[in-house]
């Protein structure tokens, strides 16, 4: 039973489709679980956050736009409570997930490389998924031009490379051998994804402030209230230096819907509603351009006091779930979760679920196991 749930948590890019929107294939798994899981007295705070989109999206539709993403977030928090079940019920289980999940994303990722580089065909290494549009294609690496920003068994480059970086976190926790996590961190700087290379960069600079014992997410609040703070300032200096095109169309789009947030007190306080990535691709929505980042996709849509209310349950199971992880580990994870909500905004996605799946295994204590096969469950 437990291979199932781990292979339907294997095609995060495939989803199905009533009509609706696009309900991803792991959620197929839900009603399957209910009797195959180990909660704890610290998972009900996982469970308090379906409860609370669920009753935030109703009480709140008078001053708010109700929108099926809402349920989605309901179905995405039973499914990590399952899921962090699932993974205390058998560790072991969990160990073998990770690898092999990590081996088959490699695996496809240089599959995928080769045939683009051999001239085949994009269908042939979009196959994995049906969430993108038709016409995406996967662009080459700047850096490297004769390699491909490939997905693995993702939508693009950059989600998988966020996988990558949270791998990067699971294999310390695994304690897998150093030669197979220095793999994992080459892939990151192959893969072409920017958010990759800035991780690489700052996961140097994490290691040497964990090394005189500061903890990082003092520096990524600063860091982030002086962006907003300066916004105006470096757009202007952007567009004096007259490069750095897209660095001006991120950072102006956000400073715009900062601008757009606090325009309005009800907004500011209960959000303006989520839109689908089918809204966000055509436009048609009111109010501002959205980004992808975490304040464009869920703050702005639930406001302050709804994402303080919605998030509160989460911050306290993370807090509650970290304890056992090393300093250096908590601020690898401190900066994993910095750029990953910078870059891909919505809690939706399977690479949070997965995170917080790391998180439940390591809040256990483990003997460390040669991964391997049982038979039985």
């Amino acid at each position: 039973m437990y291979f199932l749930f781990y292979f339907l948590s294997s095609f995060p890019a495939l989803a199905l489709n009533f009509g609706q929107g696009n309900i991803p294939v792991r959620y197929l798994v839900l009603p399957m679980f209910a009797f195959f899981t180990k909660i704890k007295k610290v998972d009900v705070f996982l469970a308090f956050c379906a409860v609370a989109h669920l009753f935030y999206s109703v009480m709140a539709a008078g001053v708010r736009p109700f929108a099926l993403i809402d349920f989605s977030y309901v179905l995405g928090f039973v499914y990590i409570l399952l899921g962090v079940g699932v993974v205390r019920k058998n560790p072991n289980a969990f160990r073998i997930f990770v690898v092999v999940f990590w081996c088959f994303n490699i695996g496809y990722a240089i599959y995928q490389d080769v045939v683009l580089m051999l001239g085949g065909d994009q269908g042939w290494v979009l196959g994995h998924e049906n969430t993108h549009d038709l016409s995406y294609t996967i662009p080459a690496v700047e850096l490297f031009p004769f390699l491909y920003r490939v997905t693995g068994l993702f939508i693009e480059s950059a989600p998988f490379v966020i996988y990558l970086m949270i791998t990067h976190l699971a294999f310390s926790v695994l304690g897998v051998s150093k030669w197979l996590r220095w793999i994992n961190l080459f892939f990151v700087f192959l893969a072409g994804a920017k958010v990759g290379y800035v991780f690489l960069l700052l996961l140097w600079g994490s290691y040497v402030i964990s090394r005189v014992g500061l903890k990082l997410l003092k520096f990524m609040v600063l860091g982030v209230l002086l962006l907003v703070v300066f916004a105006p300032m470096l757009l202007s200096l952007i567009v004096e230096a007259n490069s750095f095109g897209s660095l001006w169309i991120r950072l102006n789009s956000f400073y715009e819907i900062v601008l757009g947030f606090s325009s309005g007190i009800f907004g500011l306080l209960f959000g303006y509603g989520f839109v689908s990535s089918a809204q966000l691709i055509s436009g048609d929505f009111d109010g501002p351009m959205r980004g992808i980042d975490f304040f464009s996709t869920y703050i702005y849509a639930n406001g302050v006091l709804g994402s303080l209310l919605l998030l509160s349950p989460l911050v306290l199971w993370i807090s509650r779930n970290t304890r056992n992880l090393t300093l250096v580990q908590k601020n690898s994870s401190i900066l994993i979760v910095f750029l990953a909500l910078l870059t891909m905004g919505s809690l939706l996605n399977f690479q949070y679920a997965y995170y917080l799946l790391v998180l439940a295994f390591s809040s256990e204590s483990h003997e460390r196991e040669r991964i391997c096969f049982k038979g039985g469950e």
